[in-house]
């Protein structure tokens, strides 16, 4: 592919989704089609791109399946033993260890479902219209965050680990001391906003997925991936003749555009032939950038969109939380530099 006709794509890639709306509502058959228009563009389709394509979004459209059949069947004990935590825990405390926990296990439940969890969680927990906006930005950086840890989690981490060659534990032995902290902090960080009592508000919003819909959602999560297993093939070459020249401090600011895209492109175009510290630094990046605005990451849509929290309430929290995470985590990569 030219870099004229590859400059022509990145730019529908990154900025369709930002000013169409309803793009952005099916991002995940729009990066579907450009996968396919980028490898046309490029050196064409071949036997080994179309079965990796097919092959690689499997595992984690499976694990999305099972997962929200399973929590289906499960929420109505969830919604009992909630209410009798409420009886005994202070509202803080149950917000902080609720979401500590959905974000911990994300990467096997898939962030997905840890996000429809997480709704499910916010509506047991009473909380007006502010504090219900502030704990969910919280809880959905925790989530993206822990569902990094295994390629099940979510298609950043699907990618990441396909670009780095890492087997299934890999990436939390390269995430793992990193994230965990993150996740902590966010979730000490929710609590800190469910401060007061139960009962300020009416109950919010309930999660009610048919089977169609758990199924329609696997499907748009295995086009999405294909379609970024196509654009990585596609733009290898170029992001490998670009990236190499960035600095580590550069990649790792740069990477705060992932808040207005969903860091899982990012993290298509960038990761080839990384060392996996330089790896590191750049995932670290995307996903504590993908929670400063709602397109940034999927739990953030999915959340957002059930509990319709609009894109300036989601901001204003989002922002000076990412950039305060990303001023931490720079000052201690620098420090263990």
């Amino acid at each position: 592919m030219n870099h004229a006709s590859a400059a022509a794509v990145l730019v529908l890639l990154l900025f369709g989704p930002l000013a169409i709306a309803k793009i952005e509502h099916n991002i995940e058959l729009y990066c579907l089609a450009l996968g396919v228009l980028a490898t046309i563009l490029g050196t064409g389709f071949t036997r080994e791109l179309i079965s990796e394509a097919l092959h690689e979004p499997v595992a984690i459209s499976v694990a999305v399946i099972i997962a929200a059949l399973l929590f289906g069947w499960t929420r109505r004990r969830l919604d009992r033993v909630f209410n009798r935590l409420r009886k005994r825990v202070s509202r803080p405390v149950l917000t902080a260890a609720a979401i500590f926990a959905i974000a911990s296990i994300s990467s096997v439940i898939t962030a997905i479902v840890g996000a429809l969890v997480l709704v499910e969680v916010i509506g047991l927990l009473h909380f007006t219209r502010d504090k219900r906006v502030r704990v969910t930005v919280a809880g959905c950086f925790a989530i993206g965050l822990g569902a990094s840890l295994t390629p099940l989690g979510e298609p950043l981490s699907t990618l990441a680990a396909r670009a780095l060659n890492l087997g299934f534990f890999g990436l939390f032995d390269l995430l793992a001391p990193w994230v965990f902290p993150g996740v902590l902090a966010s979730s000490i960080v929710a609590g800190a906003f469910a401060r007061g009592e139960y009962d300020e508000a009416p109950a919010g919003a309930h999660v009610r997925q048919s089977y169609s819909a758990i199924f329609v959602q696997a499907g748009k999560v295995f086009a999405f991936v294909a379609g970024l297993v196509l654009i990585s093939s596609a733009y290898g070459p170029i992001a490998n003749e670009y990236v190499s020249k960035m600095s580590n401090d550069l990649l790792f600011w740069a990477n705060t555009v992932s808040a207005a895209l969903d860091n899982a492109t990012l993290v298509a175009l960038e990761v080839h032939r990384m060392t996996l510290p330089r790896a590191r630094e750049a995932i670290l990046a995307l996903l504590v950038s993908g929670g400063m605005l709602i397109p940034g990451n999927i739990p953030n849509i999915v959340s957002a969109g059930a509990l319709r929290i609009r894109s300036g309430a989601w901001a204003k929290i989002g922002v000076p939380m990412g950039l305060i995470m990303l001023g931490i985590y720079f000052a201690v990569i620098k420090l263990l530099g």
